[in-house]
C-alpha cells in the first residue's frame, strides 16, 4: 500500500481573517482598533481594515450604500485601495457596521 500524502490547501491571510472576524465580531472590532492605533496615519491600511471587516460581516457594497444613504459608486471608491473617503462617508460606513469613531488622547 502506498502512503497517500494529504495536502492542505493553503489559505491567504485575508481569507483567514475574514473567517475569524465572521465568527467573532469582537475580534474584528479589536483588529480595527489596533489598526487605527498602530497605523492611523496610513489611510490605505485603515481603509483596507474597514473593507475586510465589512466583508467578514457579509456586507456587500450595495448593502453598505443603501444603509449609509450613499451610492454604491461612492462606497466602492471609498473602500478601494486608493480610497480617500470623506469623514461623512467614513462615519456612515462605520455606522452601517454598528461602529463609530471615537477620539482619545495620544500617548
Amino acid at each position: 500500500m502506498k502512503n497517500k500524502k494529504t495536502t492542505k490547501k493553503l489559505r491567504s491571510w485575508s481569507a483567514l481573517k475574514k473567517d475569524r472576524f465572521h465568527k467573532d465580531t469582537e475580534e474584528a472590532i479589536a483588529y480595527l482598533k489596533a489598526t487605527l492605533e498602530e497605523n492611523g496615519d496610513i489611510p490605505e491600511i485603515v481603509i483596507e481594515a474597514i473593507r475586510e471587516v465589512s466583508e467578514s460581516l457579509g456586507m456587500s457594497i450595495e448593502q453598505i450604500a443603501k444603509k449609509a444613504n450613499k451610492t454604491p459608486s461612492t462606497i466602492h471608491k471609498a473602500l478601494s485601495k486608493s480610497g480617500n473617503p470623506t469623514l461623512g462617508t467614513l462615519t456612515a460606513v462605520l455606522k452601517t457596521m454598528g461602529l463609530r469613531l471615537s477620539v482619545e488622547k495620544a500617548s
